[in-house]
């Protein structure tokens, strides 16, 4: 059987299905049969893992009085790209040099972040200017993107049959470096919840 004839079979299938659903008389049997299932990929690309590290870093960079310069100039400053006021490193009394590495030679860049440590006394201006170190340290890395496709699957006399595709959705995990499956599949259902999908399955692509 081609897999045109296999989908052909699954969606007359499924309109039966539907029709007893709508009778009030599908068997039970069949139900536990029918799975939905969502298959989780690499995402290379997508960008939600840097477009959330820029939210961040303008939300942080706006919250706490910095100046920052760089030294690898073949990389945008993007604490300095975010802020929304002007200020000069003469402004500030103490400085704080941050080294973020990637994985080759070329990612590689020196932040120097200037402040005045007397203006960071809350625990809310701590919080920021913490968060915003660990931001730029990790300017190359923590960056995964994830695609989740969704598609039923049934078993007919032994045989299994699967729809297409459908539902695709995107998240992306920035606060782990190299998560694992496990943390990935959590990941996705404390974002979309697990009472719906029966299966989540995890390729490496």
């Amino acid at each position: 059987m081609s897999a045109k004839d296999e989908q052909i079979k699954f969606l007359q299938y499924r309109i039966k299905a539907l029709e007893k659903e709508l009778q009030g008389s599908i068997c039970n049997k069949e139900m536990e049969n029918l799975k939905t299932i969502v298959k989780i990929s690499n995402d290379y690309g997508f960008s939600f893992a840097y477009e959330s590290k820029v939210e961040d870093i303008n939300y942080l960079a706006n919250e706490i009085n910095v100046f920052c310069e760089i030294k690898n100039h073949n990389y945008t400053n993007i604490v300095e790209q975010e802020k929304r006021y002007h200020s000069e490193k003469e402004d500030y009394k103490n400085k704080l040099i941050i080294n973020a590495k990637g994985y080759s030679q070329s990612d590689w860049q020196d932040y120097v972040l200037y402040y005045n440590e007397e203006e960071i006394t809350t625990p809310q201006d701590k919080s920021c200017f913490n968060a915003l170190v660990i931001h730029l340290k990790r300017t190359f890395t923590h960056q995964n993107d994830y695609i989740a496709e969704s598609f039923d699957q049934i078993e007919i006399d032994g045989k299994i049959f699967k729809s297409d595709p459908y539902n695709s959705s995107h998240f992306c995990i920035d606060h782990i470096e190299f998560p694992s499956d496990e943390e990935i599949s959590n990941e996705f259902t404390s974002i979309y919840g697990d009472d719906y999908y029966k299966c989540i399955v995890r390729t490496n692509n």
